[in-house]
C-alpha cells in the first residue's frame, strides 16, 4: 500500500521523536480545498406532497474558514438555518410534489483547513472549578442520550484514573482506555459498522463506529468531571483527490484542559495500524478533514416530528410528508439508509510569490 507523502513524513518524524523520548509538535500545515458535495435522498414514495430536507454543510470553525460557497443544483427552494443550541448551520431544502423517487442537492465550496497539535505540560494544567462547571453545563451532562455516565462507565473511569487528579493526565488515561478497550470496525471487521453511536453499545461490543468510540470517551470524561463534546465531519484523504467518492464520515472529540482550552482528539486515527500514533492524535488533528457540526441532539425548527431531537447530522435529516426518512440502514429488513453523499475535492495550490 502506498503511504501518502505527508503522512509518511509525519510518521517518520513521530518515530524519530519517540526513539529520542521527546514530544515535539509536528509542523503546522494549512491546506485549501475546493469541494463538490452531492447529497441524495432516496426512497421517496410516489404521490409525496412535501419533502423537508436538512443537509450538513461546512461552516467556520476554529481551524476552518469557508472561503466560498455555491448551491449548484437544488431540487426545490433552499435557505440557511441555524440550530439554536450549538450554533450549527444547515441547508434546508423544501420540495413540493417531487416528481422523482430520489432528489440530489449539489453544492460547491472552498475551505481552508489548519492542522493543530496542543503540546500539554500536565504541570501547567489547572483544575476544573465551579466556574467551569457553570460555563460548561452541556459539556458535562452525565445523562446525555447515548453518552450517559452509567454505573459501568463510572466504574471504568475511576479504575482508569485511580487517584490521579491532574486533568491532563486523566484525559490521557481515558483516551488510552478507549483505544485499548475498543476497536473501530476498520481495524476489526467483526465490530458493528452502522449504529446510533452509543457509549453503552461500545462497552458491550468493545468497539464499533467512530461515534461509538468517541461517545464512550465523552461519557468517561464527564464521569470524571472533564468537559467533553463531539465534532462531526469527513476526511479529505490524499488518495481520493479528484475522485467522486463516498467520503463516509468521521467524528472526533474535544476535551477541556484549563490553561490550554479545548483540545481535539481522534481515537480511531490514534489506534490505526501504521498511522501517526497516539501522541499525534490524542491532542490534535491534521488538516485533511472537513468540519460540519458540533454536538448531538439537534433542535431543528420546522420539524413535524417533535417527540425527540435529531441524534446526529452525519449527512442530514429529512421528513417526507411529515414522516422521518431512514437515516440508518435497517439490517433486520435489509433496508439501506435513504441518505447518500459523494465528495470530489481538489487542493488549491498557493500562487508563487511575485519577484520584486
Amino acid at each position: 500500500m502506498k503511504i501518502p507523502s505527508t503522512l509518511f513524513t509525519l510518521a517518520i518524524l513521530s518515530l524519530a521523536l519517540a526513539l529520542r523520548g521527546e514530544t515535539v509538535a509536528p509542523p503546522a500545515t494549512t491546506t485549501t480545498y475546493h469541494v463538490e458535495q452531492n447529497v441524495t435522498l432516496s426512497g421517496i414514495p410516489a404521490g409525496t406532497k412535501t419533502v423537508k430536507w436538512w443537509i450538513s454543510i461546512p461552516n467556520d470553525d476554529r481551524y476552518q474558514d469557508v472561503l466560498d460557497f455555491n448551491a449548484v443544483s437544488v431540487p426545490g427552494t433552499w435557505s440557511a438555518v441555524t440550530e439554536p443550541d450549538h450554533g450549527n448551520r444547515f441547508m434546508l431544502v423544501e420540495v413540493a410534489a417531487p416528481a422523482a423517487g430520489s432528489l440530489t442537492t449539489t453544492v460547491e465550496f472552498t475551505v481552508r483547513r489548519r492542522s493543530v497539535f496542543t503540546e500539554i505540560d500536565p504541570a501547567k494544567a489547572g483544575p476544573i472549578t465551579d466556574s467551569h462547571r457553570l460555563l460548561f453545563v452541556d459539556e458535562l451532562r452525565k445523562d446525555a442520550p447515548h453518552m450517559r455516565a452509567t454505573p459501568k462507565i463510572i466504574k471504568l473511569a475511576n479504575e482508569s484514573c485511580g487517584t490521579e487528579t491532574n486533568i491532563a493526565k486523566q484525559a490521557a488515561l481515558l483516551l488510552n482506555t478507549v483505544a485499548d478497550y475498543a476497536d473501530h470496525y476498520s481495524k476489526d471487521p467483526s465490530k458493528p459498522k452502522c449504529s446510533v453511536g452509543d457509549a453503552g453499545d461500545c462497552m458491550t461490543n468493545a468497539g464499533g463506529c467512530c461515534t461509538d468510540m468517541h461517545s464512550m470517551f465523552i461519557a468517561l470524561a464527564r464521569a470524571r468531571g472533564i468537559p467533553a463534546r463531539l465534532q462531526m465531519g469527513y476526511r479529505l484523504r490524499e488518495v481520493n483527490e479528484g475522485k467522486a467518492v463516498d467520503a463516509g464520515y468521521r467524528c472526533w472529540v474535544d476535551y477541556f484542559v484549563p490553561g490550554y482550552g479545548w483540545v481535539s482528539a481522534d481515537i480511531v486515527e490514534a489506534d490505526a495500524p501504521n498511522g501517526l500514533g497516539r501522541t499525534r492524535w490524542f491532542s490534535g488533528l491534521t488538516d485533511r478533514r472537513l468540519w460540519l457540526n458540533e454536538g448531538r441532539e439537534f433542535a431543528l425548527a420546522g420539524r413535524a416530528v417533535t417527540d425527540h431531537r435529531v441524534n446526529t447530522m452525519v449527512i442530514g435529516y429529512a421528513e417526507i410528508d411529515g414522516v422521518e426518512a431512514r437515516v440508518l440502514a435497517d439490517e433486520a429488513f435489509n433496508l439501506p439508509s435513504q441518505f447518500t453523499r459523494t465528495v470530489r475535492y481538489t487542493e488549491i495550490k498557493s500562487a508563487a510569490p511575485v519577484a520584486k
